[in-house]
Order: C-alpha cells, then sequence, then structure tokens
C-alpha cells in the first residue's frame, strides 16, 4: 500500500516519495525492507532513537509525534493525534480489516484468558472449524504457531495475526485482551462478535492504581463488541450485566448459559450445560472447579458467536487446556507434582482449594510460589497469606525477581504468612533459589503428596536483574525425578 493512502486521516507526510509499504512496527528490531518504522515514545524510550536501527534494516518510512530529520529518499510522517491509536488505524487498514472476516472473540479478566482462549480454539478445530489464537502462551493461524512475547501484542502484530488467520481460512479467532492492551489501544479499532469477561481480582495496581480503574480498563471491550458475555458469579461480572442485551454464563446463580450437577474428579469433570435452547452433558478432562467456569465461557462464547453447541460438545473431551495451567508432571514418582500459573491472591486460593480436592487423605498439600518483581507490591503478602491459609508445607521463593532484589520480595510477602508458621522449620522453608527451592520440596514430598509449583506456568524463563535465564518449573522437576532422588 502506497504510504500517502495508508495514513490517511491518520498522519502527515512531511518529507521523502510516497513509499509503497508493505508492513509496520513501533519495535526497529522488527523492521524488514520495505516496512515503516512508527517511533513512538515509550515509558523508558522515545522510538526515535531507534530510527538509525529501523533504517539500517530497510524501513523506508518513518511516522513519529514530531518531524525528525530523516535521510534523502526516508518518507517522514507524524502523527495527527493519540500516536497508539493510530498506529492501530493504520495497522488495520493495512492488513485489511481482518477482523471484518473472522469471528472474533475477546476475552479480558484476572484469571482465566489464556485457559478459555485455548479452550475455545481448540473447541473449534475438534469441530473442523477453523479458529487463530492471539494469546500469552501462543499466536496462531491455521496450523502456523510461534510462541507468543506478550499477552496482546502491539497492534501491528496483533492485526498482522489476524491477517494470517483469514489467509489460512480460519472462520475464528479468540484473543486474549489484557487491561493493559485496552489502556493502550492495542486492539483499537477492532470490531469483537463476541467478548467475555471472566473475572476481577487485585492484579496491576502498579500500572492502573485502583481496582476501579483496573476494572473500567477491562469493561472497555464491552464497547467493542458486538455481543458480550459475562461471569454472573463474579461481581464484578454483574456489574456489566446490567446494561441491555449481555448474556451471562455461571455455575451458581442463574444465567443464559449454566453449569449444572458438577461432578469434579482425579481424572476429569462432568456437568450439564443447561441453555434456552436445550441441555448438552459435557465430560471433561480438564481438572478442578474454575476449569468448569473456563470451559464454561469457552463454549457460551462460541455459541454466542453463532457456532453450533450440537457440533461443539462431542469436541470437549479432546481438549487440553492451556500449558502451565494445573499441568502434571508425572517422573514415576509416588505423589503428585502439578505446574500453575496462578499469580494472584484469587488464583492462588482456588488452586488450593483444587489441590484439596485432589488430595488423598492423610496426605499432605506442598506448594511452592513466589511473587514478580517489578510489579504490584501491594498483593504480595495476599499471595502469601492465600497460601499459608491452605498449604500444609511452604515453600517461600521466587518467581521473576526482574531488577529487584529477590529478598527484598521475599521479605514484602512475608507479614502474609502467620509468624509462629514462619517459626516452624517443617513448614516453612525460604530460598530465594526457584531450583533450589523445587529440589527441596520433592525431597520432602512423601507418598500421596501432591506439590503444586504456583506462578511460573508456561514460561521458558526467569528473569533475574532484568536478564531472562532459561528456566521452566516443568523441566527443573523433570531435571531432579529423572535422575533419581
Amino acid at each position: 500500500m502506497k504510504l500517502d493512502a495508508l495514513i490517511d486521516g491518520i498522519a502527515r507526510r512531511y518529507s521523502g516519495p510516497d513509499a509503497e509499504v508493505t508492513d509496520l512496527s513501533s519495535d526497529s528490531r522488527d523492521i524488514r525492507p520495505g516496512w515503516a518504522f512508527l517511533a513512538l515514545k515509550g515509558e523508558k524510550a522515545d522510538g526515535a532513537a531507534f530510527v538509525p536501527q529501523a533504517l539500517a534494516l530497510g524501513a523506508t518510512a518513518v511516522i513519529s509525534e514530531a518531524p525528525l530529520s530523516l535521510p534523502e529518499g526516508i518518507a517522514g510522517g507524524t502523527f495527527t493525534g493519540d500516536p497508539r491509536l493510530r498506529m492501530a488505524e493504520a495497522a488495520r487498514r493495512l492488513h485489511g480489516a481482518p477482523d471484518d472476516r473472522l469471528a472474533l472473540i475477546g476475552v479480558t479478566g484476572t484469571n482465566g484468558k489464556t485457559t478459555t482462549t485455548t479452550l475455545i480454539r481448540q473447541l473449534l478445530r475438534g469441530a473442523g472449524i477453523g479458529c487463530g489464537l492471539v494469546g500469552t502462551v501462543l499466536n496462531a493461524a491455521g496450523d502456523a504457531e510461534e510462541e507468543a512475547v506478550r499477552t496482546t501484542p502491539e497492534s501491528p502484530a496483533f492485526y498482522r495475526w489476524l491477517r494470517r488467520s483469514v489467509e489460512a481460512g480460519d472462520a475464528a479467532s479468540a484473543v486474549e485482551v489484557s487491561s493493559h492492551a485496552l489502556s493502550l489501544g492495542r486492539v483499537h479499532g477492532a470490531r469483537f462478535k463476541v467478548g467475555v469477561f471472566t473475572n476481577l481480582t487485585q492484579d496491576h495496581l502498579d500500572y492502573h492504581g485502583t481496582l476501579e480503574a483496573y476494572f473500567e480498563a477491562k469493561r472497555h471491550l464491552a464497547d467493542q463488541s458486538a455481543r458480550f458475555l459475562a461471569n454472573a458469579d463474579d461481581r464484578w461480572g454483574r456489574i456489566l450485566l446490567k446494561a441491555d442485551g449481555r448474556a451471562s454464563y455461571a455455575v451458581d446463580r442463574p444465567a443464559d448459559y449454566r453449569a449444572e450437577h458438577v461432578a469434579l474428579g482425579p481424572t476429569g469433570t462432568r456437568f450439564v450445560l443447561r441453555t434456552a435452547a436445550g441441555t448438552w452433558d459435557i465430560h471433561s478432562p480438564l481438572l478442578g472447579r474454575f476449569n468448569v467456569y473456563n470451559l464454561l465461557a469457552a463454549l457460551a462464547a462460541c455459541a454466542e458467536a453463532g457456532f453450533d453447541l450440537d457440533r461443539l460438545a462431542p469436541a470437549v473431551p479432546g481438549v487440553s487446556g492451556a500449558p502451565g495451567r494445573l499441568e502434571r508432571v508425572d517422573c514415576g514418582q509416588p505423589f503428585g507434582v502439578m505446574v500453575d500459573y496462578a499469580h494472584t491472591p484469587d488464583a492462588l486460593e482456588k488452586l488450593l482449594a483444587e489441590g484439596r480436592r485432589l488430595l488423598p487423605a492423610g496426605a499432605r498439600l506442598h506448594v511452592l510460589f513466589g511473587c514478580g518483581g517489578g510489579r504490584d507490591r501491594a498483593k504480595r503478602p495476599l499471595m502469601a497469606a492465600a497460601v499459608a491459609a491452605g498449604a500444609d508445607v511452604l515453600w517461600h521463593t521466587s518467581d521473576n525477581p526482574r531488577s529487584e532484589d529477590p529478598e527484598r520480595i521475599l521479605d514484602d510477602a512475608a507479614p502474609g504468612i502467620p509468624a509462629d508458621l514462619r517459626a516452624d522449620p517443617a513448614r516453612y522453608h525460604r530460598d530465594a533459589d526457584r531450583r533450589a527451592a523445587v529440589r527441596g520440596a520433592l525431597a520432602d514430598c512423601r507418598p500421596g503428596d501432591l506439590l503444586l509449583l504456583a506462578g511460573k506456568g508456561h514460561e521458558p524463563y526467569q528473569e533475574i536483574h532484568g536478564v531472562k535465564h532459561p528456566y521452566s518449573d516443568r523441566a527443573a522437576v523433570e531435571a531432579v525425578l529423572g535422575n533419581g532422588r
């Protein structure tokens, strides 16, 4: 597309030719020959500083917030409004408004986004319907899959994945929509056929300031959705359901989509899905009550998007959920080990409740957890309190310390654990070295015990002093149990 057509109403060209633009990015490292570089100002750096790098990689145009001194032959433009919103508009235009050609399903909320979007894709593909995915763990279009960098990518990558889904023949795409994405315009302009709200608990207050502001960011998804679906068992979801024309799902309360006669077991879950259109017996290999909500939300979202539940229900036994979400690690050991991404007080509380349900009588529940650095400090003692309330043995360690001192993070969380428990060496263990904590926890487990490794989930790294070191909880467990204890 020619630059002037691309930026019409979005930016003004002030120098250079009306260049041909094949793609665009605000990350100079992504630039390829023929791309436009969008030099945005961020919290830590000004994109204008990376123009030389973008030009060296072949950028033919640079759009910035103010005119820059560019080499001859390089087109320059300035945004006419909010740069992030204008960037999203340009990306949507360049990629041919792919959201118009997909049943776009967006999922927001504190917990459950990754599993719900993954289940939407697995259900539809299991029923022979193509579905893409834009999420925390994975971005996908057709059969193509790539590891994701963040929950919701910047708008150029977001619309690029949607276009790839269209080109692959997908009928739908499921998108994790974070509060940051909504606040920063990463999905600006997209029209979702269905928006889903899972729940709201304390998280990201370092960015939003208050729980109310966090909620306001989340509710923006409703404004971009033709149909909106909310969890009626969540108090914030009930606020959203006060608006006319919105659909509900629930386990405990009356709802448009309700899971009844829920039976939780160590090898799977059963429930009856009741809707105005009929009932379906659901047999799922997923474990835990929170996965009832995730699967219920996924089925309801697909139905709201126009897909037939008669076709989707038979696909349920084949779903596996998302990596790192209550995922078993089985090396033949005589005790259970599970990896989960839980990293909020509410998610930890729910994870431990599920662990209790799976625990044999007389066995102990071990929980290894940590708190992320550079994030909401106020939730650290709350996370520790949630673990202390439900675990028999606590293994207090690091998550991603990022640029913070790991010991300081542990100190922040420790007040959430009763002093007498912290003084009990048989029940409380503190070690900032996560690998060492994993080894200690595995060595302490007896036959029948269950060890929950919380916080890292699918992540293949641990960020320490700003450097991402290769690490995964699953691999750490397998390194010990695979070599003998």
